[in-house]
């Protein structure tokens, strides 16, 4: 399975999608050389997108963000759905937001 620093290789930062608790836990074992700022691991809080930095830190990103970084490409960072990386899949980049809404106004 590839590191998390493979996968950044020279970038600044790549988002991971992560769908499922099983899939966060499985994230915590590969994170284990990041951090979220100054928080101590056991108050890390799971999400559906993480943001990982070359600097070695992470943060959240908003479901929002990650759902409109679909339309215009131009400086989002390579986005990677975790669960195809555990898998061993070959193609790992996520292609599609896999969150639905609408506005209601």
């Amino acid at each position: 399975m590839r590191t998390i620093r493979e996968l950044l290789g020279t970038e600044e930062k790549v988002w991971f999608y992560i769908d499922s608790e099983e899939i966060w836990q499985d994230f915590l074992e590969l994170a284990k050389d990041f951090r979220f700022g100054d928080l101590p691991r056991e108050k890390w809080k799971s999400g559906y997108v993480i943001a990982v930095h070359s600097n070695g830190k992470m943060g959240h990103v908003p479901v929002f963000i990650w759902c409109m970084s679909f339309g215009d490409r131009e400086g989002v960072p390579v986005k990677y759905d975790l669960r195809k990386i555990i898998d061993g899949e070959e193609k790992v980049i996520c292609n599609a937001p896999h969150f639905r809404g609408r506005m209601i106004c």
